[in-house]
């Protein structure tokens, strides 16, 4: 419970509860009352330094980008989407759309072999140009960035801060094993820069921003969302019913002054 006796949502398997009870009993046969720690003051490390196989990830590299499976798993079903970037507050977005959106571009494919879903690579030079001009990249080096799911105007969306990116060096780092002795190579990992000489984010700034990150709105996006889609979808069908209309005219005055050729050769 947090200090106004309310219940949090911290699950516990049946040992740990039992061993909760026996503390709490404990106390209160010694009349102490439990400690209360604030939370003030603590630091939370960035998720990019442990496991991002189980989180939803973003990766970019020179010319191409990918969403890990487990970006295809939360929205499993969905084959298209539209990748849009806020150039002011620097984050990446994908959107689920249809096939027939003019933006559209396929992250992921259904295998016939064992008809499960697996993600795509996409391809565009221009785009991640663009990007890696914008945010100042290496465009030697590999950038991968965590995720997170948001609602928006256009429905549930995946949201990637760019200024959260992790980005591995170019080239592998060599060093000698000290138990081996051997020369070993690996890929140096470099964090942003606001996390140098600290362990993170502090506590109180990373729940600030998960209140702040439920809603997301796409004005100043750069890309189409669904609502730019609706409306270049409703503008072709104007267009089409317009061309339609000047055909069966065309068709008409057509009939009809073959009618007129005809009776001037009757008389």
């Amino acid at each position: 419970m947090d200090r106004s006796g309310t219940a949090t949502s911290q699950s516990y398997n049946p040992m740990e509860q039992e061993l909760i009870r026996q503390l709490i009993k404990s106390r209160l046969d010694q009349k102490t009352p439990m400690e209360y720690e604030e939370l003030e003051g603590y630091e939370l490390p960035p998720r990019s330094q442990f496991s991002m196989l189980s989180k939803p990830t973003l990766s970019i590299k020179y010319k191409e980008f990918t969403c890990n499976m487990a970006c295809i798993r939360l929205f499993e079903g969905v084959k298209y989407v539209l990748p849009i970037v806020n150039p002011v507050k620097k984050r990446f977005a994908v959107v689920p759309c249809a096939e027939e959106e003019s933006s559209s571009v396929e992250w992921a494919r259904l295998k016939e072999k064992d008809g499960k879903w697996t993600n795509k690579t996409v391809t565009s030079l221009e785009f991640i140009e663009k990007i890696y001009a914008m945010m100042n990249w290496d465009r030697n080096c590999r950038y991968k960035v965590l995720g997170r799911v948001a609602n928006s105007t256009s429905g549930l969306i995946l949201i990637f801060d760019l200024v959260e990116a992790i980005f591995l060096a170019a080239k592998p780092t060599e060093y000698i094993d000290q138990e081996t002795g051997k020369v070993v190579k690996r890929k140096t990992i470099y964090y942003p820069d606001e996390y140098k000489d600290r362990i993170g984010k502090s506590y109180n700034d990373y729940v600030a921003a998960r209140q702040m990150s439920v809603f997301e709105y796409l004005e100043g996006y750069v890309g189409q969302t669904y609502s730019d889609a609706a409306a270049q979808e409703t503008a072709v069908e104007e267009a089409a019913s317009q061309e339609l209309a000047d055909e069966e005219a065309v068709i008409q005055e057509s009939t009809s002054g073959g009618a007129a050729a005809i009776e001037e050769d009757g008389q």
